[in-house]
């Protein structure tokens, strides 16, 4: 009694003699396929990582960008308690605010932050520099609007990445600029 896997064989092969036949020609065709792969691994292995981490830091800067807008609005948030409050505004007081909701290491090299009160409340007037700087005015009790501009140097891992953030002199720089309004509103 044959086997069914014999069988099939001899259906399928035309019988041992086939079958070598098939195999002798296919190891022909399919026998340098080590190599082949070699080369095919060599040329996608690259792609393959630059799409991985290309991914992995595509999604950290988009992190960061959600951080940046969070202590954008810490700084506004302490900013008005202040004006409400009735005491001084500080720089240090406010890189403090804005650092506590940063993801990030902050210091003042890697962390810009400009305060600059808008002129007569005209918006237009206003004048933020780019690369954002440490510029800092206090806040007087003339001006009730400021614009809150924050700026964070960040060290890229992919080459690719930095045609994604604004260059401004060479300083590639994830920016959030921001309107304060600190006028407290009096009621009767």
């Amino acid at each position: 009694m044959k086997s069914f896997l014999s069988l099939l064989q001899d259906k399928s092969c035309g019988g041992p003699r086939g079958c070598r036949f098939t195999h002798a020609a296919c190891y022909r065709l399919f026998g340098d396929r080590k190599a082949a792969t070699a080369v095919e691994t060599a040329l996608l292995l690259p792609l393959f990582f630059a799409l991985i981490f290309g991914t992995l830091e595509i999604g950290l800067l988009m992190l960061y960008y959600l951080y940046l807008s969070f202590a954008s609005n810490a700084g506004i948030e302490y900013l008005r308690k202040a004006a409400a409050d009735g005491r001084p505004a500080t720089e240090i007081a406010l890189r403090k605010a804005i650092a506590s909701h940063f993801i990030g290491g902050t210091d003042e090299t890697n962390l810009k932050i400009a305060l600059l009160p808008i002129p007569d409340d005209d918006i237009a007037e206003a004048k933020v520099p780019t690369p954002i700087v440490n510029d800092f005015r206090p806040p007087a009790d003339t001006a009730g609007q400021y614009i809150l501009a924050i700026g964070y140097k960040w060290n890229f891992l992919m080459p690719t990445t930095r045609l994604l953030v604004p260059d401004t002199g060479g300083i590639h720089q994830l920016r959030n600029i921001s309107l304060a309004i600190t006028a407290v509103r009096v009621t009767e």
